[in-house]
Order: structure tokens, then sequence, then C-alpha cells
């Protein structure tokens, strides 16, 4: 008889404590790595929608220079929506909405003095000005973003990051 496959010492797979030590080791790392991925997609989020928000100003300014007419932005906690207006004599209420109707946002809009924003209107004239006071936009996330804030200026809309300091946006 061939006993070559017979061994005298012990088995050569792992013991029960050397798979659940791997298991844990595993489960640790793959926990940390899935909360860096989870703090890096909010991160990402929140300056994307501050790029977008910057762009869609700018698209519109652009709109009221080539088409020579008053457009408006009505900012909510977590919408915005652009209007056109066919004169200068037509209402802010009024107006007509430029598609997509509702510019849906993920985290929520605040103004300077962090109250959520509630229908404000940001009228641009023919020549893509600002016609109301300039404001800031904060968008409510305490995420470490680089761009976390919109400067509305008169003529520019700035992308900037909250300064704790002193309680702005640094463009």
């Amino acid at each position: 008889m061939d006993n070559r496959n017979h061994t005298t010492g012990g088995s050569g797979g792992f013991s029960l404590t050397e798979l659940i030590t791997v298991i844990a080791i595993t489960s640790t790392l793959m926990g940390a790595a899935t909360m860096g991925y989870h703090e890096m997609q909010v991160k990402y989020d929140v300056e994307a929608q501050v790029r977008a928000m910057s762009t869609d100003f700018s698209e519109l300014r652009v709109r009221a220079l080539t088409t020579k007419q008053r457009q408006s932005i009505t900012v909510n906690k977590q919408n915005y929506l652009f209007k056109s207006y066919s004169s200068d004599d037509e209402p802010l209420t009024a107006g007509t909405v430029i598609p997509p109707a509702v510019r849906g946002v993920k985290y929520a809009l605040k103004s300077n003095d962090s109250t959520f924003f509630n229908g404000k209107i940001f009228e641009i004239d023919h020549r893509g000005m600002v016609v109301s006071i300039p404001d800031t936009i904060y968008l409510d996330s305490t995420s470490s973003a680089s761009l976390d804030c919109l400067i509305v200026h008169t003529v520019r809309t700035n992308p900037g990051k909250k300064n704790a300091t002193w309680s702005g946006c640094d463009d």
C-alpha cells in the first residue's frame, strides 16, 4: 500500500484563528477606505454644485446680452430657476421660465446671514449686469471642499471658499 498522501504532522491549511485574523484586518481596511471615499464624494459633490451654479449664472448673463432682454434668477433653499422677460415693464413675478424649469441642488442654499434662501430674485438687465444688490450664496455643507460659496457681483459671479475667520467668501 502507498502511504505518500498521508502526513504525520498537521494539515497544510489555515487555522481558524488565522482566518479570523485575516478577515478582521481586511474588514478594518475596507471600513477605513469606505469612510475616506464618502468624504471625498461629498467634497466633489459640493465643488461640482458650486461650479454648475457659477456656469448657469454666467450663461444667463450671456443670454441677457445676446437677446437684449432682462433675465432673473430666483434662488430658494433647494433649487433655483431662470426667467426671461419680454419687456422692461414686465414684473419680476411674471416672465417665461427657461427650461429646465427648476435646477435642483443637493446641498441647501444659504444667504450672508446664514438663513436659507426663500425666493430671492437676482435681476439681470439687458447688459448682463445684476440690478439687485450683490449677495453671496453659501452651500449648507460641512465638507472640506475647496469651493463652497458663490459671490454674485454686479458684473461677475465668482466661486469661492467660506472663510471662518471673518464669515465671508474668499473668491
